[in-house]
């Protein structure tokens, strides 16, 4: 089942933004979550008439930092083999590539999307997350959507496994692996339990177990 971002947003009762273009600067001096699509249109359900391929300045350059790259065991050497590679997760029927989220008050969305705009594939940072939209040679027919939310880590966390759900058309608990369902360029779900509980372990360096 295709879904739409304004469904995706709905489940968790937020109200979502305008479609902001890739590279175009977001007003966004809040901590929320974001939504990245093929699709202008939030109540479209299967926009996608996108043609998966990568670019070749970004996967140059990402070998250049990345040398040792490897797929499935083998070394990359051709963009071929990424772009068969990632075929696999790619779906025609989806609009939604990526959901994520932004908690520091030192980083609203807005900073975490132009951090994103930024990345270079191969570095450590500043948005190693997701970072399977940047090879794509499609990156100016894409659309970012936010939204504000007092606790963005959570509610990433339930825009993810309900996109699964609606994707899968199943309950989570008759999934073999919930991975499987994720949009196009999230490899992980991530949830802290927030305490107060602080420093609970010394300053030493961490020691070597045998």
């Amino acid at each position: 089942m295709s879904i739409s971002v304004d469904s995706l947003f709905k489940t968790v009762n937020l109200k979502y933004s305008k479609p902001y273009k890739w590279n175009e600067k977001l007003d966004a001096n809040i901590n929320g979550v974001y939504v990245i699509s093929t699709s202008n249109d939030p109540l479209i359900h299967n926009q996608n008439k996108i043609e998966l391929n990568i670019c070749q300045q970004t996967f140059n350059s990402w070998l250049n930092d990345a040398p040792n790259l490897e797929i499935e065991n083998e070394k990359v050497f051709c963009i071929s083999q990424v772009k068969h590679y990632l075929m696999r997760f790619w779906d025609e029927n989806e609009n939604i590539l990526y959901i994520g989220e932004s908690t520091s008050k030192t980083n609203p969305i807005q900073k975490r999307i132009n951090q994103f705009y930024i990345h270079k594939v191969g570095k450590k940072g500043p948005h190693t997350g997701g970072y399977w939209i940047k090879l794509l040679s499609c990156l100016d027919d894409l659309y970012i959507y936010f939204a504000e939310s007092q606790n963005p880590r959570e509610t990433e966390f339930k825009m993810i496994l309900k996109y699964v759900e609606l994707k899968s058309g199943l309950n989570l608990f008759e999934l073999d692996n919930i991975a499987d369902y994720f949009p196009f360029a999230n490899s992980k779900v991530d949830l802290l339990k927030i305490n107060s509980i602080k420093n609970h372990v010394n300053r030493n360096k961490r020691e070597n177990y045998k």
